[in-house]
């Protein structure tokens, strides 16, 4: 038996919206580009957006259904999560991202999701992607003896991800404190 596609980020981020409501495609679609944080990360094209519901749909992550049209009115097709989409979902913002570079859109995509399931669950994937990220930094620690026999260019190489992975830890405690106050608003991390 063929393996099912799982959805990929910006999927999962239209899962989060129909997890909420059941929507047409127009307002689905609007609402994508227009969501505080997701709208930083990703823009997404209608034809690419109307190809990725089709996925979606053939996948059973969402289905159509059939609302009461007022007479005259052009029928539009409203889409709503399925039990397994929405289970797809939360594994999705339960995970953490396995690859630095995936930082900066997956992770990112995945937290402000997290966030509208409540703190718990942004907190959770904090914690867990805190948990990878450690394991990144310790093994290019433990790699340091070896890098430093190595060409320069290694050096550079390995020097730069020292850099990004520590950074990368104190900014996800940096943003688990945010998290914890975001009762009010955030604020910007003091200069160092």
């Amino acid at each position: 038996m063929p393996r099912r596609a799982t959805p990929i980020s910006m999927e999962n981020v239209i899962l989060a919206l129909l997890n909420e409501q059941p929507l047409h495609g127009y307002e689905l679609h609007h609402r994508i580009n227009e969501m505080p944080g997701i709208s930083k990360i990703w823009n997404i094209k209608q034809a690419l957006f109307y190809s990725k519901l089709e996925r979606l749909e053939a996948s059973g992550y969402i289905e159509q259904i059939h609302l009461q049209q007022e007479e005259g009115a052009i029928p539009r097709v409203v889409f709503q999560l399925t039990d397994q989409g929405k289970e797809s979902l939360l594994e999705w913002i339960s995970t953490p991202v396995r690859k630095a570079r995936d930082i900066r859109l997956i992770f990112l995509g995945k937290l402000i999701i997290a966030r509208r399931f409540g703190q718990d669950q942004a907190l959770e994937l904090i914690q867990k992607q805190r948990q990878v990220c450690q394991g990144w930094y310790d093994h290019l620690v433990s790699d340091l003896p070896s890098v430093n026999t190595q060409s320069m260019d290694d050096q550079i190489v390995h020097s730069y991800r020292l850099y990004r992975d520590r950074s990368t830890l104190h900014w996800l405690d940096y943003l688990e404190g945010q998290v914890k106050r975001s009762a009010g608003e955030a604020e910007l991390p003091p200069e160092e």
